[in-house]
């Protein structure tokens, strides 16, 4: 009889798709040759970078009203352009600052909107504008294109300002040339051409700054004039002064007895640089720095490698006076983080292979093993294909997979092994195994894909930074389906089939190992499966119980919570502000003494050696960030300054980056009008700062009161630091209004207005371009003469021609304005930021403690409304997707279930495991004292379907045992056969993950929440599901049996 059964058995096995490839001799090989060909052609063509690419599409408009102050900005050019804007298509969310003598526009468009048409609309919305004031010019609107950094190039030396500036742009074209997508430039000063009249003289020839202004417009100019003959020949008019020497000999006045009035002969006319323009230092020295940048579709790695091309190339020919420098260079990151996942990930590998070759014979874990590469070369096909790239997000995801991907091929490879060993030929038992397990690999393979898959419906950065893992996995599930169906059983049919050297030490370790697994399963494992199933309600109480204790760790704070950790920054900057009114001289002064006191702190904390430090760069006129420290205008500021200091990597020094910030703030001597000195380190990942307190309201004077409160507030919690708003008070200001004698005289508003600022400011008479640059011409008074009391010197020129003193026909007094007005969503609004220190509490306690020491009353008694924006924000747009995502996960395994199954309440039995995970989870990470993040939660969504891979595997046997036994028997017996294969899958996908769980490095510091996570959910939940799911499905069969009964009573 069983010779029949086996008979039909093989003939049944040897037909469909399955056998077709089984035996076929080529057709496996050849599936798996393309898979490894699409992974060669992915690895080749993938971009290697950091982290995933993200960002916000963003279009900036910039309107200049030059002179005019930030309330003068806000009431007559924001106001009215800023509704202008607001309420086009695809617009999220408007920002305006209004901030002396400039309007600037960040409009925000939602993920997916065309970028170029979103451009076109917000330039028509500007130009249909009409109502501007009078001396506004032209609005400057643009794209933002995304840029990410390779390095920054520092170019100092003891030369000429003129001579660096050209090194500087030489440098430049070169990196182009050599590939670089974008080099920026700071410290490269505008060049200008300054005539510096002096009021007497111009007073003496009866001139003004107006009347020379237009006559250098009017005599330095180069016009075409037409053609001649039909265009035989054309004509120009050529006079364009381009030089100081040129302008010096201009005629400026003819007097009537024929002498002619030079330039020279009423004004020192010079070469100078725009001197509002920021500046970088460099050992004291002033210095140019190139900020090197990749589009997002270059590879990271080879742009590395051609700058350091050219760096081996110019230090050949450089001057001796001359010196580049590199720092803050990303690739140096990228290659030390990648060569530490990918040394776990092979670390990873020898653990599962280990397992494999203790659970399985020799034959079948060697070709369960080869899966792994294969998937994964597929895997990497697929990720270039849909436009991933290499970084250590996907490298994690791929980390992930390596115990995942083994799954499949372990319950085919398992299966088709017992079958060969109740006397099946080869070929029959493979293309069996693989057959009979294709329903349960499925579903659990779907199931995953359903759990992971939801995670890509999360929007904003987080969304874009996280999408790699569940496209990696999907990618890797899909790749595993088709080698464990495809590849698998022909490479079975050959390794069973075949013999193998005889490894005599190995052979007795896998039988007593076999043995003793054996009699632990029939024995002891089956006395447990039979007390839980006895008490069965005890067992269920006691889960139930384990998942209040964990729910418990978290609400009661044992279990803290960081939404999106940072591996330890390597870049820390500082930023000075001085009191309004402050010259940039004193400014340096003080950023300085602020670079000295870095110095220092790192010899005293390294014990006298400075080596800790490997860069700094000074930025004057600007505040410092980690993002690009580009300067528009509008930033620039002789009253801010920067340092960005580059340490060791973190694996190279015993110092931690927040002791060294210690230390040296401790180090620092204030110095007198210094307003705020704060220093950071630079963090990486989604941006936005930890603390982001917003107030909103029209009173821009009641919003900076009420933000000095909250910034109060926030000083006396712990661990709150560099607390500050980002709406200063202004310069003092004086207020000029034409008294009645300067009307009579026939003086106006504009009149006064104009020729101040001339005299303050000087008056453009010309730009052209010369070497590639723009060059401004100004004429203005001596700019040793600029300071408060000049108003008390200056004559004014009236309609009838005499000039009179500024002091006779105005009336003035003085007021302090703010320096910056901002908007967002059309309200006037002030953020209040801070930032934490995550050993000590995190942005939800700190949150939670503002809103109950009243922030709210405080911001209601003044007529305010208070939010809150940056990761706090982030975070509760992240989890209302994953709830999103979460659910309808749930409700897709639900729907495999119940197809797989062909039943509605089968799946309930299933899916009772994944909570179960959430206490592997919480206990994981209060024993090993690391808090949940947010990659945490994203692994413990993708863990629910990972979870319940094993749970349908043990559903599965005992729906098909229950056919020829009791109930309960069917549940212990099918217990016991499903506990090689469960635990085999749990142990793979643990022991691919477990060497990145004892990782030390403080770069892997970030990722360990998830592996913790995926390690302790799936190790606690494993233990549980077998013991667990067997007792719910007898408490279900009691249910039945309950319900039969009552149905039996009622008749």
């Amino acid at each position: 009889m069983s010779i029949k059964n086996n008979s039909e058995t093989k003939s049944a096995a040897l037909t469909g798709p399955i056998a077709l490839f089984a035996r076929h001799p080529t057709a496996a090989n050849l599936i798996m040759i393309l898979m490894i060909i699409a992974g060669i052609w992915g690895v080749i063509k993938m971009n290697s970078q950091f982290l995933p690419s993200f960002g916000i599409d963003i279009v900036t408009v910039s309107i200049e009203w030059p002179g005019a102050n930030s309330e003068d900005i806000d009431t007559n050019i924001v106001q009215i352009v800023e509704p202008e804007v607001r309420f086009l298509d695809g617009v999220k969310k408007v920002r305006s600052t209004s901030s002396e003598g400039r309007a600037s526009f960040v409009i925000e468009f939602k993920a997916g909107s065309d970028m170029q048409s979103a451009l076109s609309d917000i330039e028509a919305a500007v130009s249909r504008i009409t109502t501007l004031p009078v001396g506004t010019l032209k609005p400057n609107v643009k794209r933002i294109i995304r840029y990410e950094t390779i390095t920054k190039l520092v170019v100092s030396g003891k030369m000429p300002e003129e001579a660096l500036k050209a090194y500087a742009k030489t440098f430049r074209d070169d990196l182009l040339a050599r590939g670089i997508d974008r080099v920026e430039l700071f410290g490269s000063r505008d060049q200008e051409i300054w005539i510096e009249t002096p009021q007497k003289a111009l007073r003496r020839v009866d001139l003004t700054i107006e009347d020379i202004s237009k006559k250098i417009s009017d005599t330095s100019i180069d016009l075409p004039s037409g053609n001649l003959g039909r265009g035989l020949r054309q004509v120009r008019s050529l006079g364009l002064l381009t030089t100081a020497d040129s302008l010096r000999k201009m005629e400026v006045k003819s007097l009537d007895d024929g002498r002619k009035i030079y330039l020279n002969d009423v004004a020192t006319v010079g070469e100078k640089f725009k001197d509002s323009d920021p500046i970088g230092l460099r050992r004291g020295l002033q210095a140019i720095e190139l900020h090197l940048m990749r589009a997002l579709n270059s590879d990271a790695l080879l742009l590395a490698s051609k700058v350091d091309d050219f760096l081996s190339e110019t230090k050949d020919y450089l001057p001796s006076n001359l010196f580049i420098e590199r720092y803050d260079t990303a690739t140096d990151l990228l290659d030390e983080r990648i060569g530490l996942l990918l040394s776990n990930a092979i670390s990873g590998l020898f653990v599962v292979a280990l397992i494999l070759f203790i659970f399985l014979r020799a034959s079948i874990a060697i070709w369960v093993l080869l899966g792994i590469p294969i998937c994964f070369m597929a895997t990497l096909g697929v990720m270039e294909a849909t436009g991933q790239s290499i970084n250590m997000i996907s490298l994690f995801g791929l980390i992930m997979a390596l115990g995942i991907v083994v799954d499949d091929a372990i319950v085919v490879g398992e299966h088709s092994e017992s079958q060969s060993r109740l006397g099946l030929d080869p070929l029959s038992a493979s293309v069996l195994g693989a057959r009979r397990m294709a329903a349960p690999v499925v579903s659990a393979s779907l199931t995953t894909i359903c759990a992971f898959l939801p995670l890509i419906l999360i929007t904003g950065i987080i969304g874009q930074v996280i999408s790699a893992i569940p496209m990696v996995i999907v990618a890797v599930l899909l790749a595993s389906l088709l080698e464990c169906f495809y590849v698998l059983p022909g490479h079975l049919n050959h390794g069973m089939s075949s013999k193998y050297p005889v490894f005599k030490l190995y052979d007795t370790a896998r039988t007593h190992f076999d043995d003793w697994f054996a009699d632990f399963r029939d024995n002891k494992f089956k006395q447990l499966v039979k007390l839980s199933i006895e008490w069965r309600y005890v067992t269920l109480s006691i889960v139930i119980a384990l998942c209040l204790i964990a729910v418990g760790l978290v609400i009661g704070g044992r279990v803290g919570f960081t939404f999106f950790p940072t591996p330890e920054s390597d870049k820390i900057v500082a930023n000075i502000e001085m009191v309004a009114g402050t010259s940039r001289g004193n400014t340096t002064i003080m950023i300085k003494e602020v670079e000295r006191a870095a110095n220092v702190a790192a010899k005293k904390i390294g014990n006298g050696d400075n080596n800790l430090i490997k860069m700094n760069f000074l930025k004057v006129g600007v505040r410092v960030s980690g993002s690009a420290n580009a300067a528009s205008a509008n930033d620039v500021d002789d009253t801010t300054a920067g340092l960005i200091v580059e340490l060791l990597t973190a694996d190279k020094r015993s110092v931690r980056t927040s002791q060294f910030i210690e230390a040296w703030a401790a180090e620092v001597n204030d110095m007198a009008g210094l307003k705020n000195l704060t220093i950071q380190e630079v963090r990486g990942g989604p941006p936005g700062r930890d603390i982001d307190i917003r107030l909103k309201g029209s009173n821009i004077t009641s919003l900076k009161n009420v933000a000095n409160k909250v910034m109060q507030m926030l000083e006396m919690y712990p661990g709150v630091s560099n607390v500050e708003d980002n709406i200063p008070y202004g310069k003092r200001e004086t207020i000029l209004k034409v008294n009645e004698r300067g009307k009579s005289l026939g003086f106006s508003t504009q009149d006064i207005g104009r020729q101040i600022k001339n005299a303050i400011d000087g008056k453009i008479a010309k730009r052209f371009a010369r070497d590639e640059e723009e060059v401004t011409v100004r004429v203005m008074y001596p700019r040793s003469n600029n300071k408060p009391e000049m108003l008390n010197d200056i004559y004014l020129r009236g309609p009838s021609g005499q000039e009179i003193p500024l002091s006779q026909i105005v009336s003035s007094s003085e007021t302090v304005g703010f320096s910056k007005i901002r908007r967002e969503g059309g309200s006037r609004e002030i953020a209040i930021t801070a930032e934490i220190d995550s050993s000590v509490t995190t942005v939800g306690k700190v949150l939670s403690a503002i809103e109950r020491d009243g922030i709210n009353k405080i911001a209601n008694d003044a007529g305010l409304n208070v939010g809150f924006s940056g990761k706090a924000e982030e975070q509760k747009e992240t989890f209302a997707d994953m709830k999103l995502g979460l659910l309808i996960g749930l409700a897709g395994i639900y729907v495999v279930l119940a197809w797989a199954f062909a039943s509605y309440t089968r799946p309930i039995a299933v899916m009772i495991v994944i909570p179960m995970g959430f206490i592997g989870t919480a206990f994981g990470h209060f024993l090993l004292g690391y808090n949940l993040t947010i990659l945490s939660m994203v692994g413990l969504i993708g863990l629910s379907g990972i979870i319940i891979n094993g749970s349908i595997i043990l559903v599965t046997t005992i729906d098909a045992k229950v056919r020829d036994s009791k109930i309960i028997d069917a549940i212990v017996n099918a217990s016991c056969d499903r506990l090689r294969p469960i635990m085999l899958t749990s142990a793979t996908t643990i022991g691919g993950l477990m060497p990145l769980l004892f990782e030390r490095s403080i770069q892997a510091q970030f990722l360990i929440p998830m592996a913790i996570t995926i390690v302790f959910g799936l190790g606690v939940a494993t233990l549980l599901i077998l013991f667990v799911v067997p007792s719910f499905i007898a408490v279900l069969d009691d249910m039945k049996k309950f319900w039969i009964d009552r149905s039996r009573l009622k008749i």
